[in-house]
């Protein structure tokens, strides 16, 4: 280990601060609506003294850098750094976009508002985990990437999920291809998800499913594939039955044995997008192919 480097993320109070210029300006616009900035404030306060806390649990003679998550685009992670990120388990899926080997660290900053299941370590655990890697004693998890390879050659990857669809998210109509079987579909897209995924968009879907049917979910979506698996799961959302399109594939298990296909029949509208963030969606247009399975790539996730 070369160097630390300590990933962040403004708080709620930050964005309120950056928007409203002052804190008095911030306040009075909540309470304006009738409510309290108490919570932004605590929220704060509590990220804060986390981030204090772990780097005074790093020594003098180690190099601390600390990147901010909308920095980290133009930031260029060495080959020996240590990544410690203090957050929620999205700035998790930020960071693994951009890390290479690196070993990451997840410090959950507030576990009362914060659930943690990618950031399980405390920001006082910090010296302890520092003291293993001195000692090669850190158990290391590799999470696999989803990987969605486009016919002309772009890749889209996930640590979630992968969607397929449209960018509006309204009807997308598509050919799927899968387990043998091949079917024209029209639905509100497809969401791929790794083991990591599931505590993200399909879980939600998982609990969409209970609700309506009153009863468990599919085989499918129980015993989920975990975290290091190579296995994913893939979920039709809200496929439609009419003349021309079907609703016999709608989940699945996606191994590197057994990957599936789709074929664009949209002129216009469609895209590919992963682990939520629409903004870098890429397009995928009429007769375009893309293939989903389980990417040669990993993240290596610090473990207790």
């Amino acid at each position: 280990m070369d160097r630390i480097v300590l990933v962040i993320k403004p708080t709620r109070f930050e964005e309120l601060i950056r928007r409203h210029m002052t804190e008095s300006a911030a306040q009075f616009a909540l309470e304006s609506r009738e409510q309290s900035i108490a919570p932004y404030q605590q929220e704060d306060e509590a990220y804060q003294a986390a981030i204090s806390e772990i780097r005074s649990q790093v020594s003098n003679d180690i190099q601390l850098t600390t990147v901010s998550r909308e920095d980290l685009p133009n930031f260029l992670f060495r080959e020996k750094d240590l990544i410690v990120v203090c957050g929620p388990d999205g700035l998790f899926v930020n960071v693994a976009k951009y890390a290479g080997d690196q070993l990451i660290v997840g410090i959950n900053p507030d576990p009362r508002t914060i659930t943690g299941n990618l950031m399980v370590f405390a920001p006082k655990d910090v010296g302890s985990i520092l003291g293993k890697l001195g000692k090669g004693l850190l158990k290391v998890e590799e999470l696999p990437f989803v990987k969605a390879s486009i016919d002309d050659d772009r890749v889209v990857w996930g640590i979630n999920d992968i969607f397929i669809g449209r960018r509006d998210q309204v009807s997308a109509r598509y050919e799927i291809t899968f387990d043998g079987r091949r079917e024209r579909q029209s639905s509100s897209g497809i969401i791929v998800s790794t083991g990591v995924g599931y505590e993200g968009w399909l879980k939600s879907v998982t609990a969409m499913v209970e609700g309506i049917v009153g009863r468990s979910v599919p085989h499918e979506l129980r015993n989920l594939p975990r975290y290091e698996s190579n296995e994913l799961v893939f979920v039709v959302r809200e496929p439609f039955p009419s003349p021309n399109t079907g609703i016999s594939i709608v989940i699945g298990r996606v191994t590197p044995e057994s990957p599936f296909t789709a074929v664009s029949e949209m002129p216009d509208g469609g895209y590919i997008f992963s682990d939520g963030i629409v903004e870098k969606a890429v397009s995928w247009k009429a007769g375009s192919k893309v293939t989903i399975s389980v990417g040669d790539r990993h993240v290596k996730r610090v473990v207790k």
